[in-house]
């Protein structure tokens, strides 16, 4: 399940006074450690599963000149119908060049505490295309098309698209999650802007960061094997309420038997480290 939040990491950066120009002057994204509290969604009654709760821990630091660093942990526990729990525990720090040409990545994931899936590797952006060098879960190493996006360009990409009054549109993006060498078929859809503040519920914490007023879009992600064909259905959904900052809340990550809904609890706000000023 953590694979669909390493490819939102960026989608959770929040306001901290002034932000830093991600990939173009049009999107600014700021420091922050956020939490999100994880329960099953009791609307989805496909689940096999009685009960599931967790938290996701974020930190997204760093800037447009130095590059975007992400640290995430995400633990669920879970519990079938007779009884019996499980804990998996996903821990994922990621470094992110603020052009968009680099991308470090480490995914571990533990099921209750032992080690089930890892990947380790780089991404650089060449003439001839992505080239990937993995070390976990084994030496390999290969090249994608240049057209594949990284994180962070994935959610800069989302909120210039809301800012054109785009409400569809497709892309590939590569995290390195999974054993490092999945590629992603994305379809976003965007639903119809807002600066409202009376949508924000019980996730005060937006509120108190000073989120809630700023424009705003539903987004849902759909994210498909990239290496299927004809039609077919999408491995996961995602859906949330992405701010024009980089801000997300509210929070759903369906499976198809299963859905997972997220509420944002905290949001601590990290100084942002402001970009060398050129000289004339």
């Amino acid at each position: 399940m953590v694979r669909c939040f390493i490819a939102l990491s960026a989608a959770l950066a929040a306001l901290a006074g002034a932000g830093t120009p991600a990939f173009s002057a049009g999107v600014a994204l700021a420091t922050y450690r956020a939490v999100y509290d994880l329960v099953l969604d009791k609307t989805n009654d496909s689940t096999d599963l009685a009960d599931l709760n967790g938290r996701i821990v974020m930190e997204f630091t760093g800037s447009s000149c130095g590059g975007y660093s992400v640290a995430l942990r995400f633990v669920t526990e879970i519990a079938d119908p007779e009884g019996a729990r499980r804990v998996t525990d996903a821990r994922t720090t990621t470094f992110e060049e603020g052009d968009g040409d680099g991308f470090k990545f480490t995914n571990e994931t533990f099921v209750d505490e032992a080690l089930t899936e890892e990947s380790k590797g780089t991404a650089s952006r060449t003439e001839q295309g992505v080239d990937v060098a993995l070390t976990r879960p084994g030496e390999k190493q290969f090249l994608l098309d240049d057209s594949v996006v990284f994180p962070t360009e994935q959610i800069e990409k989302i909120i210039e698209a809301a800012h054109r009054g785009e409400s569809f549109f497709q892309m590939d993006v590569y995290d390195g999650s999974e054993d490092g060498e999945t590629v992603y078929s994305t379809a976003v859809v965007i639903g119809k802007g807002s600066n409202a503040t009376h949508d924000i519920g019980d996730e005060t914490a937006a509120t108190d960061a000073g989120v809630a007023g700023l424009m705003h879009w539903p987004v849902t992600v759909s994210y498909f094997d990239n290496q299927g064909e004809g039609e077919q259905t999408p491995i996961y959904v995602m859906s949330f309420v992405l701010y024009e900052n980089g801000v997300s809340r509210h929070l759903k990550i369906d499976y198809g038997d299963f859905a997972i809904v997220g509420r944002l609890a905290d949001l601590d706000m990290i100084p942002a480290k402001a970009c060398p000023t050129a000289k004339p």
